[in-house]
């Protein structure tokens, strides 16, 4: 991958998943850099809300069988795609991604047969989550409030957009690296804790972000379980009693998801590694830690992980 892609717009769009990709063995780090970018241009057009919602639908089904087409096939998609998205992002890093899409396509194109496949799995489930979100979704507003049905549709969405990535994370460790990444005879066991610490730090977004995500309509926390902690739809008094009890029982579900990631860790072989993979999993643990300390208060102020502790965080995952 060209390097100012893999350094400065990565930096751009991500601070904390730069500083991850920084510390990866350069062979591992180059596709996944590239799946992070793609995905995050996939999460923008998905997320542009001045364009119509079936925009954003067709927008997603093009990502997703461009993934199977030579670049100089998308020439249009793309021309289309910085028409109808780039003016509405007030993000610049995403703004640049969207018009550099044609450089990351070109660069998917160069890699090695496993990799593409690995790539083209990923992102599959990743905007199939994403195109389930749209449908959920897509027509909330504060006045209108939709809801994850069941807990189980919940864990399903955070596989989609996460859990995936530890498995991704885990193919291309074993493709890039080999045995220096960890034991073969580890692998399945890998690829299963790799997929719950995704979901987990997947989990762990969705309740930092809850409160602006109820201030928009959505609500992540399923509807029968607010229903049996008092919810009764029409009146927002039951919703604002129900929902901090809810998400307590998620916080300790999420802990429960993180929790095997401190295995995969230990089974990597390469220190870099370990790092990176740890830094996201010590952030998320203190995460929730600051989101059991604010409590329902979490629901007004969205909670944050300071630079210092960023700092703190990194120091402390070079020797875990």
């Amino acid at each position: 991958m060209p390097r100012p892609i893999q350094t400065d717009l990565l930096k751009r769009v991500s601070r904390s998943f730069y500083l991850s990709m920084r510390l990866l063995p350069a062979p591992m780090r180059e596709p996944v850099s590239l799946g992070y970018l793609l995905a995050r241009a996939s999460d923008t057009l998905a997320d542009t809300s001045a364009a119509p919602v079936e925009l954003r639908r067709e927008a997603l089904a093009c990502f997703r069988s461009a993934l199977d087409k030579p670049s100089g096939e998308m020439t249009e998609w793309f021309d289309r795609m910085t028409t109808k998205f780039v003016p509405h992002q007030t993000h610049e890093g995403e703004r640049e991604l969207l018009r550099r899409l044609p450089e990351c396509w070109e660069t998917f194109g160069r890699c090695g047969t496993e990799i593409q496949q690995a790539l083209r799995d990923v992102l599959g489930e990743i905007t199939a989550g994403q195109s389930w979100d749209l449908a959920r979704f897509g027509d909330a507003t504060p006045q209108r409030v939709e809801m994850v049905e069941t807990g189980a549709e919940l864990e399903t969405y955070a596989y989609q957009v996460a859990g995936c990535v530890g498995e991704f994370w885990t193919r291309v460790g074993f493709v890039t690296l080999g045995s220096r990444f960890a034991d073969p005879s580890s692998r399945s066991g890998m690829m299963e804790s790799g997929k719950c610490l995704g979901q987990g730090l997947q989990l762990v977004n969705i309740l930092r972000d809850l409160g602006a995500d109820l201030g928009a309509g959505r609500c992540y926390l399923p509807k029968d379980e607010l229903a049996a902690a008092g919810w009764r739809e029409g009146d927002p008094g039951s919703l604002e009693k129900a929902i901090p009890m809810v998400a307590e029982v998620w916080r300790r579900r999420g802990r429960e998801f993180l929790q095997p990631g401190w295995s995969y860790v230990a089974a990597l072989r390469r220190g870099r590694v370990r790092t990176a993979t740890a830094l996201p999993l010590i952030l998320a643990e203190k995460t929730i830690d600051a989101l059991d300390s604010a409590g329902a208060g979490a629901l007004v102020e969205r909670v944050k992980v300071s630079r210092s502790q960023v700092w703190t965080s990194l120091a402390r995952a070079m020797v875990s």
